[in-house]
């Protein structure tokens, strides 16, 4: 027969548990989350809400293997590149995408030499160095 001290520990852990527990999070296995997931799936990208689809009509004009650098606004990692570029080896899996800016906020000019493309977002991309291939989504394609 379990002590007193044994069942009272067990109903103090209960209700500690029980008061900690977000009631809404029991809710959401129960109710429509499309709402819910459309909304969030506009938040996600935050300013960036553009970025994922000019990702993906960068995906649509090259091929697995092609070597690509993502040129954004934010030239220093922890204002925003570390997020373009990562978020690009996602969208862009299967291709070779190089960073123009490494963690310690080194441009590397080398890597826009050495690949076929360039994807300029919310750039103006400079005559002379690259043919456009594909303009769209707030940002431009071009083949080196």
């Amino acid at each position: 027969m379990p002590s007193v001290r044994r069942v009272l520990a067990y109903v103090c852990l209960f209700v500690i548990v029980a008061l900690r527990i977000e009631p809404q999070l029991l809710r959401l296995p129960f109710i429509d989350r499309s709402a819910l997931n459309r909304q969030l799936a506009l938040t996600a990208d935050g300013e960036w809400q553009q970025y994922p689809r000019f990702l993906q009509g960068v995906r649509e004009h090259t091929r697995d293997g092609d070597s690509i650098v993502v040129v954004v606004p934010a030239l220093k990692w922890d204002d925003g590149y570390s997020y373009a570029y990562y978020r690009a080896s996602y969208f862009l899996a299967g291709r070779v995408v190089l960073p123009l800016v490494t963690e310690d906020d080194r441009q590397h000019p080398e890597n826009v030499k050495g690949v076929r493309y360039i994807a300029a977002w919310h750039m103006q991309p400079r005559a002379g160095v690259g043919r456009m291939v594909w303009q769209g989504e707030g940002g431009a394609l071009l083949q080196r």
